[in-house]
């Protein structure tokens, strides 16, 4: 990966913004809505030919993948029993200064797959950008 000022600076950075929102059980067959997270999520794009005229931007993560890691993470500890997380909303930003003030959870994919590999948490106070 190239320097991130770099990748800003020339266009090819972009940002998942991932709302979550945790749907909590208070017994059988009664939920009820509670918070949620806001998941900031770094990554790359290159530009690729697609024909003689076009170019098409190619992401270094996918937004299925950044979703699957996101469900991973959200839940990591509860097993998805009793209390859980789920995906409202995903936004591509192409700007630093588009991303929220204060997510949640900031980081890059593989800062999202330390985590859940440990369990633990990493990106608390890192910048988004």
């Amino acid at each position: 990966m190239t320097s991130r000022l770099k990748t800003i600076q020339d266009g090819n950075a972009r940002w998942y913004v991932i709302q979550t929102q945790n749907l909590e059980e208070y017994g059988t067959n009664f939920h009820k809505f509670k918070g949620g997270e806001e998941y900031c999520v770094y990554f790359e794009v290159t530009h690729e030919p697609y024909d003689d005229e076009y170019m098409y931007e190619v992401p270094s993560l996918t937004e299925a993948s950044v979703a699957a890691l996101v469900m991973k993470h959200v839940n990591r500890f509860n097993g998805l029993r009793g209390s859980f997380d789920y995906i409202t909303d995903i936004k591509v930003v192409d700007s630093p200064f588009d991303t929220p003030d204060h997510p949640t959870w900031k980081g890059t994919e593989e800062d999202l797959i330390f985590e859940i590999e440990n369990k633990g948490s990493l990106s608390v106070n890192k910048e988004c950008a």
